[in-house]
């Protein structure tokens, strides 16, 4: 229940941390939050009340740490201390967080299992990736969050960006944007290399300049895997 009407604990509460409303409803824009002073006005009367990310933002800028204590007849912690006794426990909040002693820690992204191709795309002549020849590997926050699964790289065209023997993270996509790397299957062979659309036609390019361009024509099988993150 509700301990008086909230629109005069805002008031309160406005009166209390020392601002007018129309600096309130400054500050509220300068959060992304539009209301005019009339808005306000409206709030603080009862005849309207905020909404979620409004009330919020009121209780941040007033310092309002303990919500249900001030709004409910729920006490809590601080309820009990005044106006000065609150300045403290919000003053040693941010004491205690810019110590970094007692900070919650992240938590750690669980491991993923990601499929790893050991039949090898190859930066050099070709072979092909398709089916269920794989291993469950496990990765951790190293990997991007967005990987698909592995293959491992055979070959030095891709050289210095990508190593031979270097195992590459895609993202499953059958498409692939201009200038990017990706795994593809062209004719039935697997390769990581640069999908590029030149005036003169599609082609697959190598990163090491002494593999020569691979045109893409109509009567060729070509089949986007992904593309390529590191």
């Amino acid at each position: 229940m509700v301990k008086k009407s909230l629109g005069g604990i805002l008031a309160a509460l406005r009166r209390e941390a020392g601002y007018t409303q129309p600096q309130v409803s400054e500050i509220l824009r300068g959060e992304g939050v539009e209301i005019r002073t009339a808005g306000i006005s409206k709030w603080e009367k009862g005849l309207t009340q905020p909404n979620a990310t409004q009330f919020l933002t009121l209780c941040r800028i007033y310092g309002v740490i303990d919500v249900m204590g001030t709004f409910m007849d729920c006490p809590g912690p601080v309820e009990a201390l005044n106006a000065e006794g609150r300045r403290l426990v919000s003053d040693y909040i941010r004491v205690l967080a810019a110590s970094g002693l007692y900070a919650e820690k992240p938590k750690e992204r669980e491991p993923r299992l990601l499929p790893l191709y050991s039949l090898a795309a190859s930066a050099g002549t070709g072979q092909f990736l398709d089916g269920e020849d794989y291993e469950l590997t496990e990765v951790g926050s190293q990997t991007p969050a967005e990987a698909d699964f592995g293959v491992r790289i055979a070959g030095d065209s891709m050289e210095p960006d990508i190593r031979d023997g270097q195992t590459v993270w895609v993202r499953r996509s059958e498409t692939l944007a201009n200038g990017r790397i990706g795994i593809f299957s062209l004719d039935g062979q697997g390769f990581c290399k640069k999908l590029v659309q030149r005036q003169d036609g599609v082609f697959l390019i190598s990163i090491n300049p002494e593999y020569p361009p691979m045109r893409i024509t109509p009567e060729r099988d070509l089949r986007v895997f992904g593309e390529v993150l590191i």
